[in-house]
């Protein structure tokens, strides 16, 4: 687990952008002429599968389908108009244990869930809310409506593990010689930032909440046979998901012009740059994600 990676856009489609392609803050249009992760991974020989959990049949989702046409194979599983639906990130399980199954030799499974998205509830099964009228260890001043929310929101974190450890272990029974990568696009603002009236995700009032994210590396025995690496002086390197395929190149094994070892968080190379948030076809709107205040806290993402 990576423990100080953040995300340069608080929205999905806009971080995608970015961490599937060569596009960053500096430069975000490159995903427009640059291949992708999902290209340059066909060309090195490997089938590419995507499965999502997340709605396709809006106009919103568009550039999703678009990354997601990329690959040799798709799966859908989620048909719904709205997220206001119970559609829950299990769903993607039995694609995921069909394609380990696929007999090619080397395979990019690229597995895109729902997560903790609004509206929290949503996300997981109604009888599994351990957290339901939980008061301890909550931000001050909190309405009932908002307690509710704040406890939903740990629901949903606490099923996201569970798809997630279902993956990994998915993964592992299949003795692969491979790795696993797992993030959240973006994170969330849920009452924790002081003055504590704030929810959800807004670029224009930035929180760190809304740009702190998870970042978990699994790596099979047999990788780690024939690519020994310690990554325990790693994990508290300074990162921004903007710089994924970098990071992904080095874990992959591909060489290509463009590929630079210094921003790839498990590299002995890796350089720490500014992080830089915001919206960067907005003038000056780009940010430093450290100058945001409340640094000493940790985040709950």
């Amino acid at each position: 687990m990576f423990n100080n990676v953040v995300t340069s856009r608080p929205y999905t489609i806009e971080i995608l952008q970015q961490a599937l392609t060569f596009a960053n803050e500096k430069n975000p249009d490159l995903y427009l002429t640059q291949p992708s992760l999902m290209n340059m991974m066909k060309q090195a020989g490997y089938k590419t599968f995507w499965i999502t959990n997340q709605q396709t049949m809006t106009a919103r989702n568009t550039m999703l389908t678009v990354f997601s046409k990329q690959t040799d194979k798709q799966f859908y599983m989620n048909q719904q108009r709205t997220q206001s639906a119970r559609e829950y990130d299990t769903n993607v399980l039995k694609p995921f244990q069909e394609v380990l199954k696929d007999p090619a030799p080397k395979k990019l499974i690229i597995v895109h869930l729902l997560g903790t998205h609004i509206k929290y509830k949503y996300r997981y099964p109604e009888n599994q809310g351990k957290f339901d009228g939980n008061t301890d260890h909550v931000p001050p001043g909190l309405n009932a409506e908002e307690l509710e929310s704040y406890n939903d929101y740990d629901n949903a974190n606490l099923y996201n593990d569970h798809v997630v450890a279902s993956l990994i272990k998915d993964f592992k029974a299949a003795n692969p010689n491979g790795f696993l990568v797992y993030f959240s696009d973006h994170g969330e603002e849920v009452y924790d930032t002081p003055p504590h009236k704030t929810q959800g995700r807004n670029e224009d009032n930035p929180t760190r909440h809304m740009y702190t994210i998870p970042f978990l590396l699994w790596t099979s025995e047999k990788w780690q046979a024939t690519h020994p690496r310690d990554f325990s002086q790693d994990v508290d390197r300074k990162y921004s998901l903007a710089e994924l395929i970098h990071t992904w190149s080095d874990l992959a094994g591909l060489s290509y012009d463009g590929y630079d070892p210094t921003r790839s968080v498990v590299n002995p190379q890796f350089k720490e740059t500014t992080r830089w948030i915001g919206n960067p076809y907005k003038k000056n709107a780009l940010i430093d994600y450290d100058t945001l205040p409340y640094g000493d806290q940790v985040g709950n993402q």
